[in-house]
């Protein structure tokens, strides 16, 4: 399945569908995930500070999984097991709408035809949360393996989540890496920096 924007978390219910809109779509942050990637993906020279400019635009979908895929070569794999999860939980949405004794006919009808409705919205959300956080996944291990004390960014919100998403991937590594997330004000520019901790 192509990488694509599909929106907010689904609610879905026997009187229609309503959209979580504080559970966005985590396609809005790969585009920063692969840029992450491609700038901090190198060799490293102790001491010395490494500037990379972002593009204006975000990047191609292609690009986007092809930065990602490069760093995890069962992403693919990955994909299709998460693919299969949210198959199987829809299939179980509706064989519990189809047995429901508390609606009536016409609710039952119209819940199972939402589910059915936000089928490939659900699926294409998944591919997008899996790409992600193995996009994140490898952002941590690059941190790791570069020794990477310190990234900047300018102070937006999907940069601070993703930064955010980052520190959560820093925890879980074999030993955790502590890290602190910063935001500042320089010559009237809000930014953000994670300062990563390092254990001597």
């Amino acid at each position: 399945m192509p990488l694509k924007y599909s929106g907010p978390k689904p609610l879905i219910s026997a009187h229609g569908v309503t959209f979580d809109l504080n559970k966005e779509d985590k396609f809005i942050y790969l585009s920063i995930v692969a840029e992450l990637i491609q700038a901090l993906n190198h060799e490293y020279e102790g001491g010395k500070r490494y500037t990379y400019l972002t593009s204006n635009k975000p990047l191609d979908t292609d690009r986007i999984i092809e930065l990602i895929r490069n760093n995890d070569p069962l992403l693919d794999q990955e994909i299709k097991e998460r693919q299969k999860i949210v198959e199987q939980e829809i299939k179980e949405e509706l064989d519990r709408a189809h047995e429901n004794k508390v609606l009536c006919e016409e609710e039952k009808e119209v819940l199972i035809k939402n589910i059915n409705l936000l089928r490939d919205y659900r699926i294409n959300r998944s591919v997008n949360k899996t790409v992600y956080y193995s996009g994140i996944a490898s952002l941590a291990h690059i941190i790791q393996q570069g020794h990477i004390d310190r990234i900047y960014a300018p102070m937006f919100p999907k940069f601070n989540h993703v930064f955010h998403s980052i520190q959560g991937a820093l925890v879980k590594l074999h030993p955790p890496i502590d890290s602190e997330i910063e935001i500042y004000e320089q010559d009237g520019h809000l930014s953000v920096r994670l300062d990563i901790l390092f254990r001597t």
